[in-house]
């Protein structure tokens, strides 16, 4: 991807996490990316084609993030230890791509169809990552879990998490962090999942 084509799309990202994607159109993307209109449309045939290609640029990343979250499993792991450590595996991706995390949170705004249903998409490719992983640490549990249902919630909670870090600068990331590893741990401890349960860590609760 050109260097010019990259700030294209940065300045789209920028516009629409601002104002929407109703203030993003194509005589305000050339301006804010300093570019004329015709390098514009030289690069994107119509709006319609630019936000597809912003979407692709950002559902890659945010899918990649997500794969470089998910924790490694082995035999002698103990599960509520990988979901609580993958807590902030997680806080930090968000933080570290907050615009693109942002464009994943919003909610109408003159949303185009088309990319509501892509980012719905992407959302649940991430829902099936955690389900397959609740799925596989559940297999070690005499007990049944709805492992769907847990996926849900732990994205919902997730979600809101990353929401209040990106929407809120002087929100306390420690703070967000140690409730949401708390929640995750527990979550995953009471449903019978942590076979490997951490004497010393159980003696404090």
């Amino acid at each position: 991807m050109t260097e010019r084509r990259e700030r294209i799309l940065d300045a789209a990202r920028s516009l629409i996490v601002r104002d929407g994607y109703a203030g993003a159109s194509m005589h305000a993307i050339a301006r804010a990316a300093e570019v004329t209109r015709p390098a514009l449309y030289a690069e994107f045939a119509d709006r319609d084609e630019l936000i597809e290609a912003l979407i692709d640029r950002e559902e890659e990343r945010v899918l990649a993030m997500s794969a470089a979250a998910t924790p490694e499993l082995s035999l002698v792991a103990d599960p509520a230890r990988i979901a609580e450590q993958s807590v902030d595996v997680f806080l930090n991706l968000v933080q570290a791509a907050p615009e693109t995390w942002r464009l994943v949170f919003m909610r109408g705004d003159g949303m185009p169809p088309a990319t509501h249903a892509r980012i719905e998409r992407g959302r649940d490719s991430v829902r099936q990552q955690t389900h397959l992983l609740l799925g596989l640490l559940a297999s070690r549990s005499e007990r049944q879990i709805d492992t769907e249902l847990l996926s849900h919630g732990v994205i919902s909670v997730s979600e809101t998490a990353a929401r209040m870090l990106v929407s809120d600068p002087s929100m306390d990331r420690d703070r967000v962090s140690s409730t949401l590893r708390w929640l995750v741990r527990h979550s995953v401890a009471r449903a019978g999942i942590a076979v490997a349960a951490d004497t010393d860590e159980a003696g404090k609760d």
